[in-house]
């Protein structure tokens, strides 16, 4: 694990009170704190890839995207839930990109923490 790798425990601890915060009902709150977890996980990939191999490079710009995906379905689902919208199919298709994206992201980890470093 590299000290730049450290940045992903205030991504996963951002993702981890998101996620609270939807389930307590604050969904401005849970906008902010996943636009930030999505921040600090970009902020990693672009310090310095050259650590990483191809694959995975790949593999978390691909999730990168999802994410970023994620974020701006979310953006068009809480206008929905603010009545500034009339798009009512708007926060389902947030939910399923939400959880591909965090099976995704266990995924990714779980191949990340198993990679050779040899």
């Amino acid at each position: 694990m590299g000290v730049l790798d450290v940045l992903l425990i205030p991504a996963a601890l951002l993702l981890a009170l998101a996620l609270r915060a939807v389930r307590r009902g604050e969904y401005r709150l849970h906008g902010h704190l996943m636009t930030g977890a999505f921040t600090v996980t970009g902020l990693r990939l672009l310090l310095h890839p050259r650590d990483l191999a191809h694959l995975h490079l790949g593999l978390w710009a691909a999730l990168f995207a999802a994410s970023g995906c994620t974020v701006l379905l979310g953006r068009r689902a809480l206008a929905w839930r603010e009545a500034r919208s009339t798009r009512t199919t708007l926060p389902r298709i947030h939910r399923a990109f939400g959880a591909a994206t965090l099976i995704g992201l266990a995924l990714i980890t779980f191949i990340w923490l198993l990679r050779s470093r040899g």
